[in-house]
């Protein structure tokens, strides 16, 4: 059963490494663009990667983590572990409340000036190349590592 629960949680986590590669570039490129089409496909795209690929491998990766916790002997209060956890938190709230929000934001606003024939718009540009974009997304991308960096060395942990 360990085993069954170590593909989960690995499967989770390429999961999250896939989605995020996937936000992370559609990100950079709709922060370069002006075209009011192509914004809206890009946040689209980026909300069904954090919606349908991102969520459900974290959730996944949770779970089976704390079934191989329990399964393998550690602790949940062994630094390694309470790390990730609270890692875990602040990587899906920046994914849900910050990213999340921008990429819903970019997407409505996109698609009323799509409703209205607008190709192109100053504005929308501006909001794609918000600070707030690729701030928070490198933020999260490095708490990935750092999940990475947690599930392999296990700093403090046993083998």
């Amino acid at each position: 059963m360990y085993k069954t629960w170590l593909f989960l949680h690995i499967l989770g986590v390429f999961l999250i490494v896939g989605g995020a590669s996937v936000a992370t570039a559609l990100g950079i490129k709709m922060s370069k663009s002006r075209h009011t089409r192509a914004i809206a496909d890009m946040s689209s795209v980026s909300i069904a990667a954090e919606r349908y690929v991102i969520t459900p491998g974290a959730i996944l990766a949770l779970v089976a983590g704390t079934f191989l916790v329990h399964k393998s002997g550690h602790q949940f209060d062994e630094f390694w572990i309470i790390a990730a956890y609270v890692l875990w938190i602040v990587a899906l709230t920046i994914g849900w409340v910050i990213l999340g929000r921008h990429s819903s934001s970019l997407n409505r606003h996109a698609n009323e000036l799509l409703a209205k024939g607008i190709g192109e718009d100053d504005a929308l540009a501006k909001e794609a190349a918000a600070p707030v974009g690729p701030l928070f997304g490198a933020l999260q991308n490095v708490i990935l590592i750092a999940f990475i960096y947690l599930m392999v060395v296990r700093p403090g942990g046993k083998f």
